[in-house]
């Protein structure tokens, strides 16, 4: 059984029959206290999955305490309590914690990160200190640049497809399809794993051919050109970063993911259906 905490794109694919998804207005992760009071209702065979964080990072930007009181201390407020209860943590980082800087760096776990924007530097953080202070039983999982068959806001595949017209990098980053994000926590749960580990599909896309693929798939009347990396930054008030991730570690484990364009493909085909 999970309790999942968050009710987000991530936490509603994540969660199986039987499992317990927690809002914000469920558990205030800010507060030990409440987190303790929920958390121990649950039995100690329970993974509780902490997915709740500041995303927009715009947002995390101009609310910079507020970002790091929930993507750090909310996260170490989480872990702290599971280790009082003897309860395991799944706790969702994010891959977009390395700078690519535009080169064909991949980047293991054991990589030093180098954040670009606060959101970023707040989730490093939690993973540092998770780490430094030693809780057991913690599987920490970085993600990135996520794509789902379910329409969502937040999701890269809706974001693009909303657009009337879009200037689009063709730099390789790595990508994350959900619903296999979901198949591999449930495997590296089952295989008692703990630390780190880059969760992604094989292979590399960049937001060019992403949203080519969404023209032809999903939304015709999107007109897509191609922005340099340099120019596209230009236009942002807050950098954004390209990424590619090792997952040797999680083949190693004996799970090994689907391409990432094989994922893109599936997500397209299913996306917006119940499946």
């Amino acid at each position: 059984m999970k309790v999942i905490i968050g009710n987000g794109k991530v936490a509603n694919i994540l969660k199986d029959d039987g499992d317990v998804v927690l809002s914000h207005s469920d558990v205030e992760i800010k507060e030990s206290e409440v987190i303790y009071k929920v958390l121990k209702q649950f039995p100690k065979s329970t993974v509780v999955v902490n997915t709740a964080a500041k995303i927009n990072l715009e947002w995390c930007e101009k609310n910079a305490r507020e970002a790091e009181d929930v993507n750090t201390w909310g996260a170490l407020n989480v872990a702290a309590v599971c280790g009082a209860l003897d309860l395991r943590l799944v706790h969702v980082s994010s891959g977009c914690i390395f700078d690519g800087g535009e080169t064909n760096r991949v980047f293991t776990e054991e990589d030093q990160p180098s954040p670009a924007a606060w959101y970023a530097c707040t989730k490093s953080k939690a993973d540092q200190l998770l780490i430094e202070k030693g809780y057991e039983n913690v599987l920490i999982v970085r993600p990135r640049q996520l794509i789902s068959a379910v329409p969502n806001p937040t999701n890269m595949l809706t974001k693009f497809a909303s657009l009337g017209s879009g200037e689009f990098i063709d730099t390789p980053n790595s990508v994350t399809c959900i619903e296999d994000m979901k198949e591999m926590i449930d495997h590296l749960v089952e295989k008692g794993c703990t630390g780190i580990y880059n969760l992604a599909n094989t292979g590399y896309l960049s937001p060019y051919e992403i949203a080519l693929h969404v023209k032809a798939r999903v939304s015709p009347s999107l007109g897509v050109s191609r922005i340099s990396y340099h120019d596209y930054l230009k236009k942002l008030s807050v950098k954004r970063v390209n990424t590619l991730l090792s997952v040797d570690k999680l083949i190693a484990t004996g799970y090994t993911p689907r391409s990432a364009s094989e994922a893109l493909d599936w997500c397209l085909d299913n996306y917006g259906k119940t499946v």
